[in-house]
Parts: structure tokens; sequence; C-alpha cells
């Protein structure tokens, strides 16, 4: 089937036809039966949806002011832009090959890693940045003999081959290498901390994640989630005073349209009604309410029907209403056809949400060269906007090919 740029449906007068399109492919060299064609793959539980796409995609992002929010966009772009350049390098570990390419793989390989610092979420795991990882370490050993590369390493070495064993769920060996990092160097941000604490906790070894937690915080005051964690280990560890402590400085210290904010709220509601204290208890439950209210706005679907918000909903409600909710609440991705639709064909992924108010590959808001006229939509799948033909050949060759004909199934 043929892609094509129509006009969104506002100035249906400027369609362009799928005929041109077409050509336009054609002379791009990209045909939909395009032979040699390398399609990477993310790995399973790698690609996951992030709440923040949906923000973007709704167009709501002004309409909080979440740092985390801000931090994510940054982390992702920075991704794109090291995933771009990986994708431009030979999937070889031929020595010519990787002599010639040998500035990129260390750019790429190092920005990946920088954007997963900054925050994971923003960083899947895929099949070539994978390769990419085995490529940085025959760069990195080139010039060292070959009775010094037993154990030889650098910061970002260690870190890329954290990043992938954590997604690998190799939670003892990313262990020791997180570990050996932090050892070696001082400089490491306090993430490091917090996903060295998610290995111990995979592996049910949570007192010693709860030491790593407070390094966290003592590097980062502000890495606020790691509150919101450590009141949950404490409250699964039935020591209620430290969770209530826990959950109460992430309310203080964290921002109220988070997902992490209704749980800590769900959570002191149990909590305090544990400890007979059941006006504040109910107050906090309130809260829960209405802050979910307020994220289901932003986002478009509630934060999910969790153990603690099911136990919370079920305390806190007569039997009748708790039903009624914890029924309303499933499943728990509820979101609209159209979010729903952009996830699944993978438009998401792209470095610009998918919006008639900016091209996806580019990022303008009008037409090319045209202030003030609206941006050309997809044909075939109606999801997606571009500012030119040119734009859209290229995104097309890029990457939305393959999310085109999803969507359009």
């Amino acid at each position: 089937m043929t892609n094509e740029i129509a006009v969104a449906p506002a100035s249906a007068e400027q369609e362009v036809s799928e005929k041109k399109a077409v050509e336009a492919q054609k002379a791009e060299g990209i045909t939909a039966e395009e032979e040699g064609e390398y399609k990477d793959r993310f790995l399973e539980g790698s690609q996951r949806i992030i709440a923040y796409d949906l923000l973007e995609a709704r167009g709501k992002s002004s309409e909080t002011s979440d740092p985390d929010v801000e931090r994510y966009k940054k982390a992702k772009k920075m991704f794109l832009k090291g995933y771009d350049l990986c994708m431009t390098i030979p999937r070889s570990l031929d020595e010519e090959v990787l002599l010639n390419h040998e500035q990129d793989v260390r750019t790429a390989a190092e920005t990946l890693v920088n954007a997963w610092l900054l925050d994971d979420k923003a960083a899947p795991m895929s099949e070539r940045v994978l390769i990419l990882g085995q490529q940085y370490e025959k760069v990195l050993l080139k010039d060292v003999a070959e009775a010094e590369r037993e154990g030889f390493f650098i910061k970002e070495s260690l870190l890329f081959s954290a990043w992938i064993l954590l997604v690998g769920r190799q939670y003892q060996h990313c262990l020791t290498t997180l570990t050996l990092a932090i050892n070696t160097y001082d400089d490491l941000p306090a993430r490091v901390y917090f996903l060295r604490a998610s290995c111990y906790f995979s592996l049910g070894k949570l007192r010693i994640g709860l030491k790593d937690l407070e390094k966290c915080l003592q590097k980062d005051p502000g890495f606020t989630v790691a509150y919101s964690v450590l009141g949950s280990i404490h409250m699964n560890l039935k020591e209620r005073d430290q969770a209530i402590k826990g959950f109460k400085e992430y309310l203080e210290r964290g921002h109220p349209d988070t997902a992490d904010y209704v749980n800590a709220l769900y959570s002191l509601s149990i909590l305090l009604q544990e400890k007979s204290r059941k006006s504040e208890a109910r107050e906090m439950y309130k809260k829960a309410r209405d802050a979910e209210a307020r994220f289901k706005y932003l986002y478009g679907t509630n934060t999910g029907m969790s153990d603690t918000k099911r136990q919370a909903v079920q305390l806190h409600e007569s039997a009748e209403d708790a039903r009624k909710i914890i029924f309303d609440a499933m499943p728990a991705k509820q979101y609209n056809n159209k979010i729903q639709q952009l996830i699944e064909a993978g438009i998401l992924n792209s470095p610009y949400a998918a919006s008639p108010e900016q091209c996806s590959n580019c990022g303008s808001k009008h037409l090319k060269d045209q202030p003030g006229k609206p941006l050309l939509c997809c044909g075939g799948c109606k999801s997606i906007w571009y500012c030119s033909r040119d734009c859209q050949v290229k995104d097309y060759k890029a990457c939305h090919k393959a999310a085109c004909k999803k969507a359009q199934k």
C-alpha cells in the first residue's frame, strides 16, 4: 500500500495526490518491498509505553511544570541523536571498518549512555545498540596491548555494559558492574545509585537497596522519586513509621502531576488508617482521588489498578462503590483510540510527537517557506504531519514506513 501526503482536512483544496507521493518515494529509492533495508528491533520489555509521550501527543506538556517531563524530553532528544548516528555506522566488527568510523562509534555510544543516565526511560535497548556496544569495546581496545586488555575499561564502557545487563535482567552481573563503576569514579550521577538499588530490590535484597537509595539522596536531594521508593520498600517491610516518613517527604518535594504522587497519597491513606489516624487517612484518600483526576486529564489514562490503590479503594469506599471503581479501571491502559493507534504504530517514537502543529521530521510549525499554511498529513495513516514532501520522504525512509502500514491495518 502506498504512502501519501494529504493536507489536513481543514485545507482539502491543497491535497497532494497519491501518485505524486509515490513518485517522490521512488525518486528517493523508496519502494514498498525495498530489499536489503535494515530494520532494527527493540528488545522485548525495553520499548515501553512512556506516559510522557502520551502527554506530548495530547498537547498537554505546557500544562504541567513537572521537571521530569523536561528531563525526559532532553534525554529522549539526546538518545535519538546518538541512535541516528549509530544507524549510519556499518554493522560490522571488521577492524578496518571500525577504524574508518571510530569517532562516530565513540560519539554514538557515549551519547546513548549519557541519555540513559539522564533518564533510563528515554533509552530503549535494541539489537543495533547491542552491536554498537560490541563495536565500542573493539574501538576502545584497539590501542591497548593484549596483556593489558583483561580488566580494561573506561567509565562509559562500564555503564554501557550495566545498561545492557539491566535491560536483560541480569541483575547480579549488573550489580557487579555498577559497583565497579561506583568504586572507580567519583563523578557518577545519583541515578547510578538508584539503578543499583533497583537491582538489589529485584534480587530481594531490600535492606541493601535502601542504603543505595539513601546514598542517591545524599548525592542529589532533588532526586525525589527515591523518597517514594523508600516509602514503598518500608511499607513492604511493614515498617509503617519509616514508610509514612518516606511518602510524606516525597509529597513535600515531588510534583503533584506524577503517578508517584498519586501512589504516595493512596499509600498514606492505608498506613494512617492502620495507625488509627482515620481522619488523616480519609483526607489522604480524597487527595489521591483528586490527584488521579488531574493525572487522567493530563495523560488520558488512570494510574492503573495497583495492589496499593485497590486496597485503598476497598478501605475507604463502600463495597458497591469499590467494585465499580476497580471495574472501571480495568484494563489499566484505557487510552483514547487515536493515542492507542499512535502507540501501536510506533509513531510516538519520532523525535517530534505526532501533531498537526509540528512536522514530525523537522519540527516546523507550518508548510515549508509558507508561514501560516497548515501542515500536510500522511494520506496512509492520517496520523502524522509534515511541512513538505521532502520531510515526508525522509521520515518515511528512516522510520515511518513500517509504522504507517501498521497504523493502516
